[in-house]
């Protein structure tokens, strides 16, 4: 089986495919590093690939390259996931930073074309409904998989073992995953105004979708600080 996950950059898709990859089975692209569309490979194992969301190259690219059997669109809070990524230093590569949230809301407008939607939120709190859906996709997962016992170098042996003309062809990467488990710590950042004015231009509604989530899962409309 061959799994697709598209998320932005700094929504914790890696963690995410981190998470997918534990299995000792199956073969793992964590992070597809935005200048790269996703490989084309043939192999007769299951394969992870995460791609992120450019302006370079649409899901279409993706999907022809790579072929998965089914597609996950990975969701964060476009307000936690804003502040993240204008820290970094590859916010505008392969497009504009905010051309690329402007994308992410053309894609939330579509995501019924995916075969799951997960959202951040929901994966660092692990919540049970998340293996559910996962396993509903027929990707084999387990709640021991929050912990990543299965580390880069595993990772990267098997990539060279099955498929070493992508280790030949492509920069290996594991993006910004930090500590040995899934782990809540970074999950809200503090409430910025302004952050909230630029998305209601850029992604109006994805951010109407998730202040719905927020006063579902904070009923007094508070947004816990995390410090990063």
């Amino acid at each position: 089986m061959k799994l697709l996950v598209h998320g932005m950059q700094s929504s914790g898709a890696s963690s995410f495919t981190m998470f997918l990859a534990q299995r000792p089975e199956a073969l793992a692209l964590v992070d597809t590093l935005n200048n790269f569309a996703a490989p084309r490979v043939s192999t007769s194992l299951d394969f992870v690939v995460k791609v992120v969301i450019t302006t370079a190259y649409p899901l279409a690219v993706h999907v022809d390259r790579f072929r998965p059997d089914r597609t996950i669109l990975f969701l964060r809070d476009p307000r936690d996931n804003y502040v993240s990524l204008r820290s970094k230093n590859y916010r505008n590569y392969s497009g504009l930073m905010r051309e690329k949230f402007r994308l992410l809301e053309e894609i939330f407008a579509a995501r019924s074309r995916y075969d799951a939607v997960i959202h951040y939120e929901d994966f660092v709190a692990r919540d049970p409904d998340v293996i559910a859906a996962i396993r509903r996709l027929g990707w084999p997962v387990e709640e021991a998989h929050y912990a990543f016992s299965r580390r880069h170098e595993h990772i990267l042996q098997a990539l060279w073992q099955h498929v070493p003309e992508l280790m030949e062809d492509f920069e290996i990467g594991f993006g910004n995953l930090q500590g040995f488990e899934v782990s809540e710590r970074f999950r809200d950042k503090p409430a910025d105004p302004e952050v909230d004015a630029r998305l209601e231009a850029l992604c109006p509604r994805l951010l109407a979708y998730y202040r719905d989530r927020s006063m579902t899962h904070y009923p007094c409309g508070d947004r816990v600080a995390a410090v990063q």
